[in-house]
């Protein structure tokens, strides 16, 4: 048996991959997070609404889905102890539409800023190329930057927005700011429909077959090419168990899935684990990284598991294919993102500006005593806040992130969805793939 380790690149955050290698294959591997922040301990005694301006902090691509975690977990308080807030519609469609510019941004720098230079990589390890020289990539940033600019007409700026309040959202939005977003969003959907899909977005959306996008010109339908060319439609299957605990409009409640089979799922049978890491051990511990668990299984979050649950026939048929593997892992944030911009532009349509962006409390913060919890679809998956008060002073707070649901660190006996995805390959370059079709986001980790 040998052992290799490499520092992961092209992720947010920094992480070590560390693999046991045997008869040329790998037989475990370990994913190392080393730079502890500590935020949920920094917010203890702090103020409560402390945590609105803090918990954004937590990640620079995905800060708003903290903020609304971090709402919801300060509503669910107010709620516990006798006051249901009223949150109005405009106030719940601004915060959709925030969180949707977040995950649309993600996910084309992800694919072309990650995936298809590491597909280059791939194909040749000797490759130096810059992606921000070629035209689709620059382009892409382009994108990027409108989408980030639609969001933060509503949010102020981006990263790090701290737009939300317990009963609505800080910002009191004119027409002209919603026709400049709805600008700022054609610009992105051009942009995908003439380099991501290669076709209009409603076309795209229509097909329930993976041959009818494979045979289209697009940057998606060649990033699937390479990826079929190096074995991706096999490699980087893991338990074909999904979770999806945040609300979406494409399917109702907290669901959970093997493989097509969709129950209900609950969270109170979400688990986490300090097994392996510094935390537990200080010395035989190699990371900062905790696991989550549901009923003490590794489940997969993100765009597979949200599409999965909602039964999406395009993705349903990709599935029956590639099953769980790489291939589809990628395709799925393709997938979700042309949804998301679809459904962005029908909430910055029909966002009704008469309407209140803030109702407050009545009970004063400082008298609030109790316990909440808020749970967000984030761009790679299920992010949970919990809080626990008194007197308007936190006592405790807990953030369990995508990247800790996805990557974990089990051991031989019980691995991690990555971990049980990297078993088995046979080289690094395509190991180092495998784990980054997850999105990893190490500071999320160890914040």
């Amino acid at each position: 048996m040998k052992i290799t380790k490499e520092i992961i690149q092209r992720i947010e955050g920094e992480a070590t991959l560390e693999l046991e290698w045997e008869e040329e294959k790998v037989s475990f591997a370990r994913i190392k997070f080393f730079n502890y922040r500590g935020v949920e301990e920094i917010l203890q005694k702090r103020p409560l609404l402390d945590a609105l301006a803090l918990t954004p902090r937590v990640c620079g691509i995905c800060s708003h889905s903290h903020a609304i975690a971090s709402v919801h977990a300060i509503e669910a308080c107010y709620k516990n102890a006798g006051e249901l807030l009223h949150v109005s519609q405009k106030a719940k469609d601004i915060r959709e539409i925030a969180l949707n510019a977040e995950k649309i941004q993600n996910h084309i720098k992800w694919y072309f800023f990650t995936i298809l230079p590491e597909l280059k990589l791939v194909s040749d390890p000797s490759y130096q190329g810059n992606a921000f020289r070629e035209k689709q990539w620059f382009q892409a940033q382009t994108a990027i930057t409108q989408s980030l600019k639609m969001g933060a007409h509503f949010t102020g700026q981006w990263p790090h927005g701290s737009f939300v309040m317990a009963g609505g959202v800080t910002c009191d939005p004119l027409k002209s700011d919603v026709l400049s977003a709805l600008g700022c969003l054609d610009a992105v959907i051009a942009f995908c429909e003439e380099y991501f899909y290669g076709m209009p977005l409603e076309e795209f959306l229509s097909f329930d077959s993976a041959l009818q996008v494979m045979s289209t010109s697009s940057a998606l339908s060649n990033g699937i090419d390479e990826m079929l060319k190096h074995g991706f439609d096999r490699l980087g299957r893991s338990f074909d168990r999904f979770l999806a605990l945040g609300e979406s409009y494409m399917y109702k409640g907290a669901l959970k899935a093997s493989k097509t089979a969709v129950l209900g799922a609950d969270i109170k049978y979400v688990h986490e684990s300090l097994a392996h890491t510094f935390f537990e051990d200080k010395h035989k511990g190699y990371t900062y990284s905790k696991s989550a668990m549901y009923k003490k299984n590794y489940h997969e979050v993100g765009p597979l598991a949200r599409l999965m649950v909602a039964k999406d026939p395009l993705m349903r048929d990709f599935h029956r294919r590639f099953k769980d593997a790489a291939l589809t892992r990628v395709v799925a944030r393709a997938v979700e993102c042309a949804y998301l911009l679809l459904r962005t532009k029908e909430l910055l349509s029909q966002l009704d500006l008469r309407e209140p962006s803030f109702i407050p409390p009545k009970k004063d913060i400082y008298s609030l005593s109790g316990e909440g919890m808020g749970v967000v679809e984030a761009p790679r998956g299920s992010l949970i806040h919990h809080v626990i008060v008194h007197q308007g002073i936190i006592v405790s707070y807990d953030i369990i992130t995508p990247t800790v649901w996805n990557l974990g660190n089990g051991d031989k006996q019980n691995p991690s969805t990555a971990q049980n995805a990297l078993i088995g390959i046979n080289s690094f370059t395509k190991a180092d793939f495998i784990l980054k079709s997850f999105d990893v986001c190490s500071v999320c980790t160890t914040q």
